[in-house]
């Protein structure tokens, strides 16, 4: 069957056409990362393959700024070491006065680790810059980058750089990366901060750029862009906290650093509580951390419980001291709450324990349970009950950090159950942190049917080492063996009474 002639040349035509729209369109975004060079001969401006050549471009100003800072060093040394020479040669000269017509030892020959130190860097050289055949005169993307430039092509790269930032910008002027380029690669310091601004406000991701700014902001003293900038890496860039956050810790340092973080902790961002707890760890011995919650509070936003307690923990582990971080808590107490405040706090467990360090810590037992119970009698209060499982037992200390005045005091309690086990359960009292004893009790297992009394002595001395304690209940376990127990005890009327006040030092 014959073939007509215009629809054969119509078809042909669309074939043609089809291949040209594949050869511009398709087939460049196929080569763009791996052959951005072929790419680029097929469709000259294309985003995605000028990105990828910046990418190796940007490599290779990487490396050549690598390369440069070696060659400096280099030089530096060897300017040091020839200063040393001539320092060493002067001394000869002093020594030996006669000597002054006659070539100083140290110049008849270059040290031995001298010579060698010179072939090795011509070898390297001889390395670095091979001859090359006509083969190799051919570029080969697969090859792998190619070594690193002298430091005299680090301008060129950098203009390099800022023609294919500035061609990638033309063909998508949305494109963040090319704006940051273009920061990076410009000499004038106001147009690469425009630059900066520009590649952030296209993409928060752009982590290089928020990082620059704020570095720049923080330089500048402008202290709330730092605050601004913090808070995008923060959202953003979850694996560089530890650097985001010395900046934020460095603000509230300042009188005007800590203004900008109140007026932005204030609105409560999701980053607070992570802030509050780096600034409690990292600056604990200062009274910044301090400073700063007192603002917060005047501002009508104080620190909650959670918030507080990362600080006041880290003040104490700072500080070996308990006084410190007591009045940091204080001072953020309410008034009315104040009031309420006792040397040993909510020793008839009417509150619940939490992981302030003036209330009742519980601790995470193995094969044990700690719970409060209501009482079956009329007073306040509520009753410690903790049940072993058959077997090993772990149960850490149930304890506070208490502020008894020096004195003598006797501490008193009742205790029911039936607990079994080698050793038993001990309240104990010692001076914070870590001894000596002030007071302990004898091995408790409980009492059956009936409530028990117990009491035991405390002498606080008046020597100044003592002026925090802390409060424990423990199972008195030495050894693997000891640490099976089942059955359960109960604690309830605790109280501590004074006896006599300590009159003198000891």
């Amino acid at each position: 069957m014959a073939v007509h002639p215009v629809r054969s040349a119509a078809l042909a035509a669309g074939l043609v056409a089809l291949a040209v729209l594949i050869a511009t369109t398709s087939l460049p975004m196929a080569l763009a990362e791996r052959h951005p060079q072929l790419a680029l001969w097929l469709y000259p401006d294309h985003p995605q393959a000028l990105l990828a050549l910046a990418r190796q471009e940007r490599a290779r100003l990487a490396a050549a700024t690598t390369r440069a800072q070696e060659e400096a060093a280099a030089q530096e040394a060897a300017a040091q070491q020839a200063a040393a020479q001539a320092e060493q040669k002067g001394k000869i000269a002093q020594e030996n006065p006669d000597r002054d017509g006659e070539a100083a030892p140290v110049d008849e020959a270059p040290p031995a680790e001298d010579a060698l130190a010179q072939a090795e860097r011509e070898h390297a050289a001889s390395l670095a810059a091979p001859a090359r055949t006509d083969a190799e005169d051919a570029p080969d993307e697969a090859a792998g980058p190619a070594l690193p430039p002298a430091a005299a092509e680090l301008p060129a790269i950098r203009a390099g750089l800022r023609d294919l930032a500035a061609r990638i910008a033309a063909a998508a002027p949305l494109e963040p990366s090319a704006r940051r380029l273009l920061g990076d690669t410009t000499d004038d310091l106001d147009a690469s901060r425009q630059a900066m601004l520009d590649a952030v406000a296209r993409s928060r991701r752009e982590t290089v750029a928020a990082f620059w700014l704020m570095h720049q902001d923080y330089e500048r003293k402008d202290y709330q862009g730092v605050v601004a900038l913090a808070a995008v890496l923060l959202q953003t860039r979850p694996a560089l906290n530890q650097y985001t956050l010395s900046y934020l810790n460095s603000l509230a340092l300042e009188p005007e650093g800590r203004a900008a973080l109140v007026a932005a902790l204030v609105r409560n961002p999701g980053w607070r509580a992570m802030f509050l707890r780096s600034m409690g760890a990292k600056l604990a011995a200062s009274d910044a951390p301090l400073a700063l919650i007192q603002a917060l509070k005047e501002a009508g936003s104080p620190p909650s419980e959670a918030e507080l307690i990362p600080l006041l923990r880290a003040r104490m582990a700072a500080e070996k001291r308990a006084e410190g971080a007591y009045n940091i808590w204080l001072q953020m107490l309410p008034a009315q709450e104040v009031l309420q405040v006792r040397p040993v706090n909510n020793l008839d467990f009417a509150r619940d324990p939490s992981a302030l360090p003036f209330n009742w810590n519980l601790p995470r037992p193995m094969n044990a349970f700690i719970d409060l119970q209501a009482r079956n009698d009329t007073v306040d209060g509520r009753v410690l009950r903790i049940r072993f499982g058959v077997g090993r037992i772990r149960l850490g200390a149930i304890e506070q950090v208490t502020f008894l005045r020096p004195g003598r005091y006797q501490f008193s309690g009742e205790q029911k159950g039936l607990m079994s086990s080698k050793r038993g359960m001990v309240w104990q009292v010692l001076c914070y942190p870590g001894g000596p004893v002030a007071g302990q009790s004898s091995q408790l297992m409980g009492a059956p049917r009936v409530w028990r009394p117990f009491a035991f002595d405390i002498t606080i001395p008046n020597n100044g080492r003592c002026d925090a304690q802390r409060l424990r209940l423990f199972h008195d376990s030495r050894s693997t063996s000891e640490q099976f127990a089942s059955g359960e005890i109960q604690f309830q009327s605790l109280r501590i009474t004074p006896v006599e006040a300590a009159t003198s030092g000891g």
